[in-house]
């Protein structure tokens, strides 16, 4: 049986410490501090000790309920309660953060697999700022409630050796530790993928399984105590100094995570109960570290979006931190203490759940019903949330605008702008994806190269008149499939049918000039182009420029990877449409800057658009690769700005539905521009 161990008051002080840098670095520093390592490692020593501990009990219940209820108990009414105040505070304040990935973490946060979510989202760890998920730090959380999930059933299996002979503990449960320690240490120590590494279980695991090893193996050490007060000091100035020696976001949990948790580990050795991490003010910012936690990153981020503050500002990052304490405290002894189980855990023979279902009909019993009730209802209103920031996005893909009251690119050619606010709605039109997108006919980056959506779903797949016997081929990245939405509508018109052949970050070209276009796109061109030999369309649409944004040249070219595409439709003779690309706009750090919502916050042209000679080049570079009669070539800059500037609004339409891609409106209010453009084509084609 494990050796008794006394309770560590020292080591709640060390968690409360922990969390306390974690909101100071997040606040005021913008790097990791090690705080959450150290957390963690506290969560396996507590946690899967207890476990152990109740394993060796002779009268040890072999029903998992109980661990887990009493776990579910401590955690979840907080995190709820937390993320439904989050939800509300996004819809009133920040509308902007109403996304489909901060939706989807959302459920994965109440699922306890939020760390994997952003692993699925690409969502690299980032300091914080205006643009930051407001749940990306409960990644933490789901790898501590899936570490618990595992610590309860190793623990019921220790339980189970135990029923006829009773084993040595450090045999039995410690070896299996050490090497899944080990195991998860080498993972972590060799990954080659930092942004994985930081969320994966499987990299946090050995941080979790070091606490309890710590327990089983060195807790009752006796050491000299000039010696223990040597290691406990040198360990807490280890853990302080963490975020000021290194970049916690790229390096843990690899070799260097070593640092903070060697110093977590001195102080588990050298540290009494007793000191200044055991004094009253320390234990009590341990008893609130954990809805501290869940407080202050959401909060921090929304205040910093709904002020316009790129980065949070000190005077900010100071009313952040008052605040959160203040919730922490009240989190903590409204929520927190009245739902935890204090009971004693259930031996072999206890008639706990008779018991309960008897206290039910007692004044306390129906109380914590009822407040069970609040917060399973809670709960569920959580569930349904992102559910309906999809279902507002879908209304809006489906809506159209009046053109007599948003003619957007026609007011280019002398139509009447009367007075109105601009539409679509900016923070859903960020969400929203083009036509062919929405319909799931866009192969993204992560998918099959060998595979083309539309073989899947060829009638989903295939736009503009689905019965015309003139066929257009859309092939090229997400600024080919941008222009679906003028396709499709000038399809249905005119007669002819529109398929794409589009995948995400993926120009079409026959050979890679460029060395910046991936492998996986490389495949997914070399299948298009077999498709385009094989079918013979009528014509093809793609793009005919493209700023170098990976060679850091960010104003519009043709890449040397175009011009094979078109030679290689020229020995085909298949006429190709070129579509000159439309502005980037791209903040510093290289994310995409929201054009539309920053009209809608400042009103300010200028500052939201940009000078047309800082995306174009003074003349259409592919004027002189697009010469042949079969060629169209369309500058659609014209459509896009005006003396010399290219604004977010013109004719009451939002243009960019996001920093680099056109909204859909804009594009079906420039489609006559675009089929007078195609007109030589068409009358060729009989279509005009």
């Amino acid at each position: 049986m494990p050796e008794p161990v006394k309770y560590r008051h020292d080591l709640d002080g060390l968690r409360g410490i922990a969390i306390a840098f974690v909101v100071i670095f997040h606040v005021f520093v913008g790097k990791v501090s090690g705080g959450v390592d150290v957390f963690l490692l506290l969560s396996g020593y507590f946690f899967l000790g207890s476990q152990l501990r109740y394993a060796y009990n002779p009268g040890a219940l072999l029903n998992p309920w109980w661990p887990l209820w009493r776990t579910i108990r401590r955690l979840v009414p907080a995190l709820i309660v937390v993320l439904l105040s989050t939800v509300i505070a996004i819809s009133l304040l920040t509308p902007e953060l109403k996304q489909s990935d901060i939706g989807d973490q959302l459920l994965a946060s109440l699922g306890y697999f939020q760390n994997w979510e952003l692993i699925w989202q690409g969502q690299s760890y980032g300091a914080a700022s205006a643009s930051i998920s407001p749940l990306q730090h409960l990644w933490s959380m789901s790898v501590q409630g899936q570490f618990y999930i595992m610590a309860i059933v190793f623990a019921l299996l220790i339980a189970l050796l135990n029923r006829k002979r009773t084993h040595n503990v450090r045999i039995v449960a410690g070896i299996p530790l050490v090497i899944a320690t080990a195991a998860s240490m080498f993972y972590a120590f060799t990954a080659s993928d930092s942004h994985v590494n930081y969320y994966s279980t499987w990299s946090r695991m050995w941080e979790l399984t070091l606490g309890a090893v710590l327990l089983l193996f060195c807790s009752n050490l006796r050491l000299p105590t000039w010696l223990r007060h040597t290691i406990v000091i040198l360990g807490l100035i280890m853990v302080l100094s963490t975020g000021l020696l290194f970049d916690g976001a790229t390096q843990f949990p690899g070799p260097a995570a070593l640092y903070p948790l060697g110093g977590a580990a001195l102080i588990i050795l050298g540290g009494n109960g007793k000191g200044w991490l055991g004094s009253a003010p320390m234990r009590y910012l341990g008893r609130i570290a954990y809805p501290l936690y869940l407080w202050h990153w959401p909060m921090l981020i929304v205040l910093t979006a709904y002020l316009n503050q790129e980065r949070p500002e000190v005077w900010l990052g100071i009313v952040v931190i008052i605040a959160s304490l203040a919730l922490a405290h009240i989190t903590h002894i409204w929520i927190e203490v009245p739902f935890q189980q204090h009971a004693r855990r259930p031996a072999v023979g206890d008639k706990r759940i008779r018991q309960g279902f008897r206290s039910i009909f007692s004044t306390t019993g129906s109380l914590r019903g009822l407040a069970a009730i609040i917060i399973a209802t809670l709960c569920s209103t959580a569930f349904l949330i992102p559910q309906e920031w999809a279902k507002e996005v879908e209304a809006l893909s489906n809506y159209r605008l009046d053109p007599r009251v948003y003619p957007g690119a026609m007011a280019l050619e002398g139509a009447r702008v009367p007075q109105a606010e601009p539409k679509p709605d900016p923070y859903l039109l960020a969400e929203t994806v083009g036509l062919a997108w929405t319909k799931g006919c866009m192969s993204w980056a992560n998918q099959n190269p060998n595979e083309l959506p539309y073989d899947k779903k060829p009638k989903d797949c295939t736009f503009g008149d689905k019965d015309a016997e003139v066929t257009a081929y859309l092939v090229g990245g997400s600024h080919a499939e941008q222009w679906m939405a003028a396709l499709d509508t000038l399809g249905k018109e005119h007669h002819f049918k529109v398929i794409p052949f589009v995948r995400q970050s993926c120009p079409a070209f026959v050979e890679e000039l460029d060395g910046v276009f991936s492998q996986s796109c490389q495949q997914f061109n070399s299948v298009v182009m077999e498709r385009i030999a094989e079918d013979q369309p009528d014509f093809v649409v793609s793009n005919s420029t493209r700023p170098l944004l990976e060679l850091n040249r960010f104003i519009d070219e043709v890449p040397a990877s175009y011009p094979t595409f078109w030679e290689y439709l020229e020995r085909l003779d298949i006429p190709f449409v070129g579509l000159r690309d439309n502005p980037w706009f791209i903040l510093p750090g290289g994310k995409g800057k929201k054009v539309s919502q920053c009209y809608d916050k400042t009103g300010d042209m200028i500052e939201c658009g940009k000078p047309e000679n800082e995306f174009y080049a003074a003349d259409n570079p592919a004027d002189e690769y697009l010469v042949n009669d079969n060629q169209i070539n369309i500058d659609t800059s014209q459509w896009l700005c005006e003396d010399g500037f290219c604004p977010p609004v013109i004719g009451n339409i939002y243009v960019y539905r996001d920093g680099n891609h056109l909204s859909d409106d804009y594009v079906r209010s420039a489609a006559p521009l675009l089929w007078e453009a195609m007109a030589p084509l068409m009358k060729e084609l009989n279509l005009a």
